[in-house]
């Protein structure tokens, strides 16, 4: 290529299989996000594939009926191709996971905390000693949300009592404490059930650190954690306030840099957005525990990664690529369909420029939340085009795909 002198210059680009985004909510709020823009948002940030969480407002996906409708959605209205999770409800259903296994869920995500009763429940202990075998027995990955909801309850009424309802008493009703716990007895599960367990976004050092003892014992354990708690802290709630309120919490500066060290040295398996995408009107009460939690980001995680990792802090662009899209392809059993690039496969990519430079307006985000808590920032390197089985479905300016050329991924035969 020649420059306005008329001399020869390079144009570098990064290329990756194209991101397989394992942790994405399309369905919180009915009537707003949806995979319409869900899939927009992912096609733009270079997520040719993602993995779409169970936990519909209204109808989660926990029946083989609700699965065989969502499955419809996704090749009526997606851009980009998806995968299913399935969860079960409160009292476990056990005599359903097979069938919805048939189906291709790809995986089941549970939770230790209730944010509520029948969308995402609480699975008690008596119920996990049930249900964890069957799910060994399929050799199907059962991810969790791994909060200790009764200490976590008990702390808000406390700071609820005397007050305290600012941004920063979401963190601290929220400590280390209670995700280590947590953390702990899934472990402790998993060590006895067989089960194949995934850790969803791990906010600190600590719970990674756990892991280590257990890998010794043979345990198939793979772990996740997200952007915001590797470019956010607990210092930017008073700035953000309900924007940074996520589950679990921003952790300290001191945080932060540990799990990027982590990272670096291997104990995170990948990194996903947790793309929840609230209206801003779910974001705005006084009171920070009237907000909704979560925050939108499968538009940005590509670009952040590498702006913040690889750019910033030397990390591997190769390991980057395993991060963002083999780890989750294989551990999820999309792979090797997803998550790599090579004959046979989806001929997903995702193209960066290194050297690009542009500022985060949530205004401009495809998706339906219009809002990013990232707003302001500078990122070096951006996504200029993705490439879905063979075709340009985002050109550096535009999403080309067309509402349906997404398809439906079932969990691959292992």
């Amino acid at each position: 290529m020649k420059n306005a002198a008329g001399r020869d210059r390079w144009v570098i680009q990064i290329w990756i299989p194209g991101i397989v985004d394992a942790h994405v909510h399309s369905y919180s709020i009915p009537g707003r996000e949806g995979f319409l823009h869900s899939s927009a948002s992912a096609a733009a940030g270079g997520v040719t594939t993602f993995i779409e969480m169970p936990y519909d407002a209204g109808a989660p996906t926990v029946h083989p009926d609700a699965f065989r409708k969502k499955i419809d959605l996704v090749n009526e209205l997606a851009r980009v191709d998806i995968a299913l999770l399935a969860t079960l409800k409160k009292e476990g259903t056990p005599e359903l996971i097979l069938p919805l296994v048939k189906l291709g869920a790809c995986g089941f995500k549970l939770s230790l905390f209730e944010t509520d009763p029948d969308r995402f429940p609480r699975i008690e202990d008596g119920v996990l000693g049930e249900i964890l075998p069957v799910m060994a027995e399929h050799q199907i990955p059962v991810g969790f949300h791994a909060e200790n909801d009764n200490l976590i309850f008990h702390l808000i009424r406390k700071y609820r009592k005397e007050g305290k309802t600012d941004p920063k008493a979401h963190p601290e009703t929220r400590p280390p404490v209670t995700e280590t716990l947590a953390v702990l007895k899934l472990l402790e599960f998993a060590r006895w059930t067989g089960c194949r367990l995934h850790l969803y976004h791990l906010s600190h050092p600590r719970s990674l650190l756990l892991l280590q003892r257990f890998f010794q014992d043979g345990l198939d354990v793979t772990t996740e954690t997200c952007p915001h708690y590797l470019v956010l802290n607990e210092g930017d709630m008073d700035r953000l306030r309900a924007r940074a309120k996520i589950n679990p919490p921003l952790r300290s500066q001191e945080a932060v840099e540990e799990m990027w060290e982590f990272l670096r040295i291997g104990f995170v398996d990948l990194v996903s957005s947790d793309h929840a995408p609230w209206p801003l009107e779910k974001k705005e009460a006084p009171d920070i525990f009237d907000n909704a939690s979560g925050a939108p980001g499968v538009e940005t995680l590509f670009p952040l990664m590498f702006s913040e990792g690889v750019a910033k802090r030397g990390l591997s662009p190769v390991h980057l690529g395993r991060l963002l899209s083999e780890n989750p392809a294989r551990r999820f059993r999309l792979f090797p369909k997803k998550g790599r690039i090579a004959l046979k496969t989806d001929a997903d990519l995702a193209i960066l420029d290194p050297n690009a430079r542009w500022t985060v307006r949530g205004e401009e985000m495809h998706s339906s939340a219009r809002w990013s808590p990232y707003e302001g920032m500078e990122i070096q390197g951006k996504v200029v085009t993705t490439i879905l089985r063979g075709e340009v479905v985002y050109n550096g300016k535009d999403v080309l795909a067309q509402p349906g050329y997404g398809r439906f991924v079932p969990a691959q035969e292992e």
